[in-house]
C-alpha cells in the first residue's frame, strides 16, 4: 500500500471516530476563528489543494470530506453554540490564576502597587465624625 492510501486510511479513521463521538476539538475551532471564517475556509482549502499538488490524492479527498465537516461546524453551528459559550468562560475563569492578567495575584505577588489614599481638597476638620456624636458635635454642627 502507498503512503497516500495509508495517510487516507489513517485520516477515515480519525474522521469516524470524531464522527462517533461528536467530539468538537474548542481549541482548533477557536484557533480557526480567531483568523475569521473566511480566513480559516481559505487555510482549509489550501491545504487540500497543497495535498492534492504534492500527488495525495485520496488523502485530499478525505481531507476535503473533513473541511467540509469542519467548515460546517465553523460556519453554522460553532458560533451559537452552547459549548463555545462554555469554552470562553472557561477560558475567561482560568485567567483570573494567571499572574500576568490578574490584578489580584498581582497584588498578591506584589509586582503591582499603590500609593496610599488621599484627599485632594483639605477640610476644616481635623478629627472624624464619631457615631454617635457627642452633644457638644452635635451642637456644633447643628447649631
Amino acid at each position: 500500500m502507498t503512503k497516500d492510501g495509508l495517510y487516507a486510511l489513517a485520516l477515515i479513521g480519525i474522521f469516524l471516530a470524531i464522527s462517533a463521538s461528536g467530539a468538537r476539538f474548542p481549541v482548533v475551532l477557536e484557533l480557526l476563528s480567531s483568523i475569521t471564517r473566511p480566513g480559516a475556509t481559505v487555510l482549509l482549502l489550501a491545504c487540500v489543494w497543497f495535498l492534492y499538488h504534492k500527488g495525495f490524492v485520496a488523502t485530499s479527498l478525505i481531507f476535503a470530506i473533513m473541511v467540509v465537516y469542519m467548515l460546517k461546524t465553523l460556519w453554522v453551528a460553532w458560533p451559537s453554540s452552547d459549548a463555545r459559550r462554555l469554552h470562553l468562560e472557561v477560558g475567561r475563569d482560568l485567567a483570573r490564576f494567571d499572574p500576568s492578567t490578574s490584578i489580584d495575584l498581582q497584588f498578591a505577588n506584589g509586582t503591582a502597587k499603590h500609593d496610599m489614599p488621599h484627599l485632594i481638597e483639605k477640610t476644616s476638620f481635623e478629627e472624624l465624625l464619631v457615631f454617635p456624636p457627642s452633644s457638644q458635635t452635635l451642637h456644633e454642627m447643628n447649631g
